[in-house]
């Protein structure tokens, strides 16, 4: 499973339905189930970004899924990280080692 940070922001629409949020959410989750993408978390932060979601996906077609699914409903604007774990950056690392010093 690849993992994903997405950064939202709110929009106009998203504010006017800010109360429709954590049900939006929960049904986000479900469909996310039966499509083997696990939504690690979400939550409201504060700062320069409005929300954070961490999803695992087991590629990057249906994470991009998981943004536009996240664009459509138009309370957000997003920003999309994939992350890698401390393990993958170690092999990545011998790689670097091995084949490109």
């Amino acid at each position: 499973m690849e993992t994903y940070i997405i950064l939202m922001g709110m929009t106009k629409k998203g504010l006017d339905e800010i109360h429709m949020i954590p049900d939006f959410v929960k049904s986000l989750q479900s469909k996310l189930r039966k499509r083997d993408v696990e939504l690690k978390g979400f939550y409201k932060v504060m700062g320069e970004t409005d929300y954070v979601a961490i999803i695992e996906s087991p590629d990057d077609k249906e994470a991009l899924a998981v943004v536009m699914a996240l664009g459509k409903i138009g309370y957000f604007t997003t920003l999309t990280l994939k992350g890698y774990s401390m393990l993958e950056m170690g092999e990545s690392i011998k790689i670097y080692s091995e084949d490109y010093r």
